[in-house]
């Protein structure tokens, strides 16, 4: 799999290919399949589409590992643009954002100034009116170089009180202990198994071992003292298997279903996600927008081979 996930990597940072991809008409399909709109109008309807069927969304702007302060300006200006405009529609203020996407390739302190933009127009935007759920500036967790900068980004938000949350992957061995101290304050935590072809040393690679950290991340993360800091968990998974756990566990340890919630990729098995939320579970869609679909979409496909079936329809339609 670790094979699998590094040649989806490399599709996803070839320019070379990324140029292609965009112009194909063949991919078209492909790209509609992951991705909520080409703009903030666009995804702010399909966000619509969504909460009319009970389902949030947390808009992310398409634009990774970008290193020029062009490309960045035009990232921040995207979310600043998509903010307001789901305000507008009602919708629960929650973006995503990478720090690659914002900065943090050129330096770090442009992606805080950044950070620090993004999440103060959240909270300006949630003071003007009543907004359901929690607002927040979800900060993804990308490879293992920027865990640390990006751990140290959240605390520093929070320490201004700006509503920021951050996801943590449970397959790098450190991850404990950063839920340990993320849970000690009460932090609004994204919890995914973790998607990049670490090293061994750093990480789990061996899928027994990942389900097993993920569980163990679960326990922490649902615990009775995490719920009495005012722990704010989203589990970010498409296994049924981690969901029928974590459901275990936030019942043993007396979590209500409006605590936490569950959050998936936009495009990825909604036909259990619908069923989730007629259990009466909160479920969130991870909805990117924007034109620079292919890098995100292939690394989707970099998650499980299934994946790759549906591009292949998509190509077959196409051409068809």
């Amino acid at each position: 799999m670790r094979l699998w996930q590094r040649t989806m990597i490399r599709l996803a940072r070839s320019r070379t290919i990324t140029d292609f991809m965009h112009a194909s008409r063949l991919m078209r399909p492909f790209s509609s399949r992951f991705v909520g709109g080409g703009d903030a109008g666009q995804a702010v309807a399909t966000a619509q589409e969504l909460a009319g069927e009970g389902i949030a969304a947390s808009l992310f702007y398409l634009g990774e590992y970008v290193d020029s302060e062009k490309l960045v300006r035009e990232n921040v200006d995207a979310l600043l643009k998509a903010i307001p405009a789901m305000a507008a529609a009602g919708l629960p203020l929650h973006v995503s954002v990478d720090p690659t996407q914002i900065g943090s390739v050129l330096s770090w302190s442009l992606c805080r100034e950044n950070a620090f933009r993004l999440a103060r127009a959240v909270a300006e935007v949630a003071r003007g009116g009543s907004h359901p759920a929690r607002p927040a500036l979800m900060l993804d967790m990308e490879d293992a170089g920027v865990n640390r900068e990006t751990l140290q980004l959240y605390f520093t938000l929070r320490e201004n009180d700006l509503p920021a949350a951050v996801t943590i992957q449970s397959y790098l061995h450190r991850s404990l202990d950063d839920l340990r101290d993320l849970a000690a304050e009460g932090a609004f935590v994204r919890l995914v198994k973790g998607a990049f072809a670490e090293s061994p040393a750093i990480a789990h690679t061996v899928r027994s071992a990942r389900n097993a950290s993920f569980k163990a991340a679960v326990d922490v993360l649902f615990s009775q003292r995490a719920r009495e800091r005012g722990v704010y968990p989203a589990l970010g998974t498409h296994d049924h298997r981690m969901i029928d756990y974590a459901g275990m566990v936030a019942q043993a340890n007396g979590w209500r279903r409006q605590d936490w919630e569950i959050e998936m990729l936009y495009g990825v098995r909604p036909g259990y996600q619908r069923r989730l939320v007629q259990q009466g579970f909160r479920v969130r869609l991870y909805l990117p927008f924007g034109r620079s679909w292919w890098p995100y979409s292939i690394r989707r496909v970099g998650e499980t081979p299934r994946n790759l079936a549906f591009v292949l329809r998509s190509m077959a339609g196409a051409a068809g």
